[in-house]
């Protein structure tokens, strides 16, 4: 599954957010190979979309990004770490 860059952010946001901490948003850029400006308009696209917004203190997720970024963690866990479903099977 591939994310587009405003989904894969969300979803770093949401992981940063559930161990609290926050997102490291260098080495993201580094790994997916994107400039400041695209991180910018993918931070914006969430703000339009209503998924997360920006405060003094960081990103805040919406309740609705709190969903979305929820189910593709889930999808992604899932599409990550095969072998873990397959283990009960095996036994």
């Amino acid at each position: 599954m591939q994310l587009t860059l405003p989904e894969a952010l969300l979803v770093l946001v949401f992981r940063a957010a559930r161990h609290g901490r926050r997102p490291n948003l260098t080495a993201f850029c580094a790994r997916s190979r994107t400039e400041v400006a695209e991180l910018e308009a993918a931070f914006e696209a969430l703000e339009a979309r209503g998924l997360l917004s920006l405060v003094p203190e960081g990103e805040r997720l919406t309740l609705q990004g709190l969903a979305q970024a929820a189910a593709l963690s889930a999808r992604l866990g899932t599409r990550q770490r095969p072998l873990r479903w397959c283990r009960p099977l095996a036994a």
